[in-house]
């Protein structure tokens, strides 16, 4: 039977990392804990463990509850994390947050709006451009060049941008995880849900929302 700490990780998961290379492994976060996830066997490896004492670097505030995560595509050995209205670098490759931080998102990422500059969502990489991330802060989103550091579109309404998406998926979403093999998809998570979007034809896939409880095999 499952434990309590494991129940919580089907239900509003906070981030999601992928490891470096766009490797088939990923770090679902949640609340103090995170779980290394197998993509490609859709399994979790070893269990839940603490942030804290794994994530070498990482300011206290991050061992808990952090907002969101980005890949940075065009830098494949780097990853940020975002909590409240500060981010961390995360070198990937030495397998701890880089010195200096954390940062004021304000300071990191001066072409986001305002209102984006705390509490942040979910980040999503784009399909084809490595320059490019959608990123999400309740029910509306921007388009954002990361080196060139402005804003491309929005803020717009996630409602009627996102074709296919349900309607509690408009009104903010949890985190967002990447396809192990494919890049025109990407999965959305909200409350005790996910979709399968693709990216490339601009809808949801069929079939969806799922459960997360069932489809995702967190632990054995």
């Amino acid at each position: 039977m499952a434990t309590e700490s494991q129940e919580s990780f089907y239900r509003r998961i906070d981030a999601v990392l992928r490891s470096r290379d766009e490797g088939q492994i990923a770090w679902f976060l949640k609340d103090t804990q995170y779980v290394r996830y197998d993509l490609k066997t859709d399994e979790g490896v070893n269990g839940a463990k603490s942030i804290a004492g794994h994530w070498e670097g990482l300011p206290d505030s991050f061992t808990r509850g952090v907002d969101a995560a980005l890949n940075r595509r065009d830098q494949p050995t780097v990853g940020y994390l975002f909590k409240d209205d500060q981010y961390v670098r995360y070198d990937l490759e030495a397998d701890e947050a880089a010195p200096g931080y954390p940062k004021t998102i304000a300071e990191g990422w001066t072409g986001l709006p305002a209102a984006f500059q705390q509490g942040l969502d979910a980040a999503v990489n784009h399909p084809s451009d490595d320059e490019i991330v959608w990123f999400f802060k309740d029910d509306q989103y921007v388009r954002y060049n990361v080196p060139e550091d402005k804003v491309v579109v929005g803020p717009k309404a996630i409602k009627g941008n996102w074709p296919g998406l349900p309607d509690s998926f408009n009104r903010g979403i949890d985190a967002a995880a990447p396809h192990p093999a494919n890049r025109d998809k990407v999965y959305l998570f909200k409350d005790d849900q996910y979709v399968r979007y693709d990216l490339e034809a601009d809808r949801a896939d069929t079939g969806y929302p799922q459960p997360i409880k069932g489809n995702w095999h967190f632990f054995s």
